[in-house]
């Protein structure tokens, strides 16, 4: 039997590797991504008018990629199936559903990482 130390610190009940900072790490980079994206699409609407239309189409086409990566980083990140990252894809082709997909990823994303002791602003986490 072990012996009990008296000058021994107290064990803690309390998990140290609860959570896998790698994977929130990739996760709050997938967020920004994803945020940037979200606001370069706004850009790309709004900029239609004074820029023309061919080049902010190249800036939606631009958006596009950085949300596919974001969403594909962030859902990584938080542990998402391979089924559930090809639906979050499909679905970023899709106007109004693609909006609400960033959105509502940005948002678990941001309750997983304050969780795990991010700062989370407005574009973005950092540690």
């Amino acid at each position: 039997m072990g012996t009990n130390n008296p000058y021994d610190a107290p064990k803690s009940d309390v998990d140290n590797d609860q959570f896998d900072y790698a994977d929130l790490d990739q996760a709050a980079s997938g967020q920004k991504l994803i945020i940037y994206s979200i606001l370069l699409n706004f850009v790309a609407i709004a900029g239609q008018h004074a820029f023309g239309v061919l080049l902010m189409s190249l800036v939606s086409i631009a958006a596009l990629v950085m949300a596919i990566i974001g969403i594909l980083r962030l859902s990584s990140g938080l542990g998402y199936s391979t089924g559930s990252k090809v639906l979050l894809i499909i679905g970023c082709f899709i106007p109004l559903i693609n909006l609400i997909i960033m959105l509502v990823l940005s948002m678990k994303a941001t309750s997983r990482l304050r969780e795990a002791g991010y700062k989370v602003g407005l574009l973005g986490a950092s540690r």
